[in-house]
């Protein structure tokens, strides 16, 4: 009896609580939008801030949208002055996703002078990187699509790299994020490129059928629907790479419509797969 007793006050003397589980870290709870037209929602009705918002299910305080329709014209001082402002608010999620855009095309070298040479957009990439270096929390940016449908609309042809420089340019973004934590980048070149195609397009989890009005007519600037489309992509890419849940947001294409105040019937075969 004293056997037993001695080994189950040992025993208990010996048992610890064990440890508490680290708390999931909710990078939705401060998300920014940094960026150029497309964040500012140019045409479209709704800002890509207030259409990630709709896509949102996690607690968070209201998104910040620090988008400016004109990035173009100063690119160097607006994007130095949005990623100052992101940084003062503690943000646990920074989406730029158009915010590197005029860092490759445009027509102002990194020095703010006529771009001469296609080697010069390669240099102001640089620039744009930099000014995202400082950024610690997850980072999602946007590579290099091929944007030529808008010259002579929204595009002057001396704003357009050549063919052969974008994707010297996506694979600079690439290298740079790929060097970083928690830093992803949205395949837009390749989500453009198949605007054009006779097949379904295919964002993230959904498919729209083909000839699916993503862009506006002025070939540059994602319409509602567009931007609903690239949001649920980055909220894709979120989940995939472990930064988010998937309970985290709002998959559902008609349910993301109503939180915007535009319902919308989805054309027939586009759908939402899981």
């Amino acid at each position: 009896m004293t056997t037993v007793l001695s080994l189950a006050l040992s025993v208990l003397g010996s048992w610890q609580e064990p440890p508490e589980r680290a708390p999931v870290v909710n990078h939705l709870e401060r998300v920014v939008v940094i960026g150029a037209s497309m964040s500012a929602g140019f045409g479209a009705g709704r800002s890509f801030t207030q259409v990630f918002e709709a896509s949102l299910r996690a607690p968070h305080e209201p998104v910040l949208g620090l988008g400016d329709g004109f990035l173009f014209l100063h690119p160097h001082t607006i994007a130095a002055h949005q990623v100052e402002q992101a940084l003062d608010s503690d943000p646990t999620l920074v989406l730029a996703i158009d915010f590197l855009f005029w860092f490759g095309y445009g027509n102002l070298d990194a020095e703010g002078g006529p771009i001469e040479l296609e080697s010069e957009r390669l240099e102001l990439l640089e620039t744009g990187l930099a000014l995202l270096e400082d950024i610690a929390c997850p980072l999602v940016v946007g590579d290099f699509p091929d944007m030529s449908a808008a010259v002579g609309k929204m595009l002057a042809p001396a704003q357009m790299p050549e063919k052969t420089t974008l994707p010297l340019l996506s694979r600079r973004v690439r290298e740079w994020a790929a060097k970083r934590e928690q830093t992803l980048v949205l395949p837009l070149a390749e989500g453009v490129a198949q605007l054009g195609s006779p097949l379904e397009i295919r964002m993230g989890r959904h498919t729209f059928p083909a000839g699916s009005k993503l862009l506006q007519p002025d070939g540059l600037h994602a319409s509602l629907k567009g931007l609903v489309a690239l949001s649920q992509f980055a909220c894709d890419e979120l989940v995939k790479h472990g930064l988010a849940r998937e309970a985290d947001f709002e998959f559902e294409l008609a349910q993301v419509m109503a939180k915007l105040g535009k319902g919308i019937e989805l054309p027939a075969g586009e759908s939402a797969q899981r």
